[in-house]
């Protein structure tokens, strides 16, 4: 008893004591000797996906298969489409040819560029109304042709005498047809291409043709039309020019009265000469008159002998020399003489004269510049007069001559117009007596002998990838939201616990060879099931005792390999060593492996004793085939003294010579109050004497205590996990229950293991490999 508390204890100072919530804690270290528990580092990520996809290929292979097939079925209901095909060359027309772009009002396409002009008749051809002028055609025609439908599906029908599906109608024929027409330019030529599709062969080349005669038609009548209605227009103003003519001409002939004005030889009148040598005289009367005032008004303001005109004069030049001669004799004689001197006053009676007949002369100068100034203004006066009234004269003139200029251009006008405009509505009238086509049919269409849709092979391969991407879709969200244990070494990378060993599947394992690994399991699921390799196929519940029946399968070395690690762990424990085999929840297989590790340590010359500690729900007498009416129950009930009874006589023998099993005994009393009893406790310390390994066959411990009472009379726990079934976070509750309670976990098994389900088909290769060179020695030796 104080050696079992002692293995229980905590104080060992070598082993440190866990704290109470583990979880978050960045390592853990194992509670028994051992190295230290680390992450394993992180598997290649493209391996990882390999393995992935590899675990989920039964998924991928449906998911394809089911795509691919839906892709194909998706066509069979379609109806084939047949495309027809004709080209069209787009020419210019040649507006020089009968000046026919004189007569156009549009300049249509021949002042364009050809790529310009082909790509409006491209849009002309996709045009709603050549589409619906090509319908009415063809409804009007009398067109018929088998209105049957023609996808495989319905095929399939009539092939099979059933006949459900409505004909098709002609409209709707029309109408898909209509909408198919596709036209495109053939590269950088004037030729173009167009299609059309149709459920019939036959009907789709016939609307192609419709459609290129009908866009001809429409061409023409186009050009056509405008030339008509050209034609018309230049008639109507030719009439209007025509009645404008006759009254220009009316009119000329009243404004003239059938006479012409005189004129002269240079064109001009004589009313326009006159005026002109009016002009030119009255400007020089003007002239002459503002010389002659000017000099009349300086001889009224300067001194008369200042005045050029006096100056000029020779008789007042002598009379001044004469003065000036006598004043020099006045003076040559005065003095001596006085003036009284007879000959003195005779000289100033000669001066006096002579100045006197100088202010007559000065004033007969002056005299006659007036009179020449008012003779020049009174010629000045009847010239303006004379100029006024020829002026008007050749005003009235010149508004007639006007006046009849102006009808007569516009006399002229009218001719020119109306002789253009009348060879314009002879050309017009020929431009549309002769329509050329600008539409040439390069190859007309045919019917075509190939559909261009559906293409089953391509829809069965769309349907077939987007069946496998969906598949690697739903692989990876699956993989994502699965949270279980599923491969080794995931344990210790997640729990930071030691992982004694992995069990593998025994549907896998015991199959003969890894081929038969990977090809068995297609059999079992479709065919029949899979042949051992003894030749018998293990019965329900034989799978516990696989150590024992099938010594030599791989499932049977894997629990003498998990013994192993176990015995290890538990070297340091000088008496017997007590574990507890447990599980988060039901059906992870530990009684089983608490089998299984029963059998392995005892073939290792090992006592062992396995107790069935579910009391709930107890099958360790069934695995074992055993009787159960004494057992747990009885001994922890009290119906057995253990002090004086030997163990033989509450535990059972089995098969194997070394191994016994205590089953669960009779009973209904609760398993808790029986557990918590004194009584368990001295039982397991007096089995730890008389036993190298007592197994405890506990129930799941998630929802209930029993194991956790038993881990905590015990050496260890064994936890056991289910590939693909256990949960991380449930592995990881149910090890935090085991620390916190103190409890010391002995490792984990990883139960279940199939590499075929986890993409590793040769994870076992090496096994069976030296499998069968052990097997080919052995025949040798004999």
């Amino acid at each position: 008893m104080g050696d079992l508390q002692q293995l229980n204890s905590w104080e060992n100072p070598a082993l440190p004591v866990p704290p109470f919530n583990t979880r978050n804690t960045p390592e853990i270290r194992h509670l028994g000797k051992g190295p230290e528990m680390r992450p394993d580092a992180p598997p290649s990520l493209l391996m990882e996906y390999y393995h992935l996809l590899v675990r989920r290929r039964g998924m991928l292979a449906l998911f394809t298969v089911c795509g691919a097939f839906l892709g194909f079925a998706a066509t069979m209901g379609i109806l084939p489409v047949f495309r027809a095909r004709t080209s069209l060359d787009i020419q210019n027309l040649n507006a020089d040819f009968m000046n026919m772009r004189d007569i156009k009002a549009t300049a249509g396409g021949e002042n364009t560029s050809t790529e310009a002009y082909v790509q409006t008749q491209i849009k002309l051809l996709q045009s709603d109304t050549l589409r619906a002028r090509t319908v009415d055609r063809m409804r009007k025609s009398g067109y018929t042709l088998p209105l049957m439908r023609d996808d495989m599906l319905s095929q399939l029908k009539r092939s099979v005498g059933l006949h459900g599906d409505e004909p098709m109608t002609k409209q709707a024929l029309l109408a898909y047809a209509a909408k198919s027409v596709t036209v495109k330019p053939l590269g950088m030529t004037r030729l173009v291409e167009v299609t059309c599709d149709s459920w019939n062969a036959k009907f789709s080349a016939d609307f192609c043709n419709t459609l290129t005669k009908e866009f001809a038609e429409q061409d023409r009548e186009v050009r056509w039309n405008e030339a008509q209605r050209t034609s018309e227009w230049l008639s109507r103003q030719l009439a209007d020019v025509r009645e404008s003519l006759k009254q220009s001409e009316r009119n000329l002939e009243g404004a003239t009265g059938n006479a012409a004005p005189l004129l002269h030889q240079g064109g001009e009148s004589v009313a326009d000469e006159k005026l002109r040598d009016l002009q030119t005289e009255l400007m020089r009367a003007q002239a002459d008159r503002v010389t002659k005032q000017a000099q009349y008004q300086i001889s009224t303001s300067a001194a008369p002998e200042s005045l050029p005109v006096v100056l000029d004069s020779g008789q007042f030049r002598e009379s001044q020399v004469k003065l000036e001669d006598l004043r020099r004799q006045v003076a040559a004689l005065v003095p001596p003489l006085t003036e009284a001197n007879p000959r003195v006053q005779h000289l100033r009676a000669q001066i006096k004269e002579v100045e006197a007949s100088l202010a007559t002369q000065k004033t007969d100068l002056v005299q006659r510049m007036r009179n020449e100034f008012d003779q020049a203004k009174h010629r000045e006066a009847l010239l303006y007069t004379a100029y006024s009234a020829q002026e008007g004269i050749v005003s009235q003139e010149q508004g007639k001559e006007a006046q009849v200029s102006m009808l007569r251009h516009e006399v002229e006008s009218s001719q020119q117009l109306y002789s253009t405009l009348l060879q314009r509505v002879k050309e017009a009238g020929f431009a549309s007596a002769m329509q050329a086509s600008t539409i040439r049919v390069v190859d007309a269409a045919e019917a075509p002998e190939i559909p261009i849709a559906p293409r089953r092979g391509v829809s069965t391969a769309v349907g077939l990838l987007l069946g496998m991407l969906s598949a690697v879709i739903c692989a990876f969200l699956k993989e994502r939201t699965q949270t279980v244990l599923r491969s080794p070494g995931e344990v210790p990378r997640y729990l930071m616990l030691r992982e004694l060993g992995v069990i593998p599947s025994a549907r896998r394992a015991l199959q003969d060879g890894p081929g038969k690994m990977f090809s068995g399991r297609l059999a079992s699921m479709f065919l029949r099931p899979a042949a051992y390799a003894n030749g018998v196929k293990p019965q329900k519940g034989a799978l516990d005792m696989v150590v024992w029946q099938d010594h030599v399968s791989l499932v049977a070395e894997a629990f003498r390999s998990t013994t192993y690690s176990i015995l290890l762990a538990g070297k340091d424990i000088d008496k017997g060593k007590i574990y507890v085999v447990s599980s988060p929840n039901s059906g992870e297989g530990k009684t089983t492996v608490t089998c299984n590790l029963g059998l392995a340590l005892a073939q290792a010359n090992q006592r062992v004793l396995l107790i069935d500690g579910d009391l709930r729900k107890p099958r360790l007498h069934t695995a074992m085939n055993l009787p159960n009416e004494i057992g747990m129950r009885n001994l922890l009930r009290g119906d057995v003294d253990l002090d004086q009874v030997p163990v033989s006589a509450f535990s059972q023998p089995t098969k194997m010579a070394n191994l016994r099993v205590i089953t669960s005994g009779s009973g209904t009393e609760e398993p808790s109050g029986l557990l918590h009893s004194p009584r368990c406790r001295a039982l397991l310390e007096r089995l730890a004497d008389e036993f190298d390994v007592v197994l405890i066959d506990s129930p799941p411990m998630m929802h209930l205590a029993d194991a956790r009472i038993f881990g905590g009379m015990s050496n260890g726990v064994i936890l056991v996990f289910r590939s693909r079934v256990t949960e991380r976070e449930t592995a990881l509750n149910s090890r935090d229950l085991f620390l916190n309670d103190h409890v010391r976990i002995i490792g984990t098994i990883l139960n279940d293991y199939d590499p075929l389900k986890e993409g590793k088909a040769q994870h076992y290769g090496a096994y069976y490999a030296y499998r069968k060179q052990s097997r080919s020695a052995a025949v040798d030796v004999d």
